[in-house]
């Protein structure tokens, strides 16, 4: 997605679809170019391991992932719901930036 001078890749990568196991997460990085170079908030490249994490879940909710961004400021994911055995649900939430451009919940 593009948004005030900077394209962002949004990635899920870990074990998905394990119910509560799933070890799923959500990285992204961004480029002032679409073909790249996407580099995390670190500076690293995502070619080479980078990749700040927005959501690696937490102890109700395990492999959040799948995402999509809807204008600039909702994210849609499956999570799995730790209290409901494992069960996959839909969630939505607003998608924040912090004052240097960066996404957060």
């Amino acid at each position: 997605m593009y948004r005030q001078g900077y394209y962002y890749l949004f990635t899920s990568f870990g074990k998905c679809c394990a119910g509560s196991d799933s070890t799923y997460r959500i990285a992204y990085g961004r480029a002032t170019d679409i073909r790249g170079p996407y580099l995390d908030k670190n500076g690293v490249d995502m070619m080479n391991s980078g990749g700040s994490i927005l959501d690696a879940g937490n102890s109700a909710w395990a492999g959040p992932g799948g995402q999509d961004i809807l204008n600039t400021d909702v994210i849609v994911r499956h999570a799995y719901d730790v209290n409901d055995n494992g069960t996959p649900k839909l969630m939505i939430s607003t998608l924040n930036w912090d004052s240097n451009g960066w996404p957060r919940y």
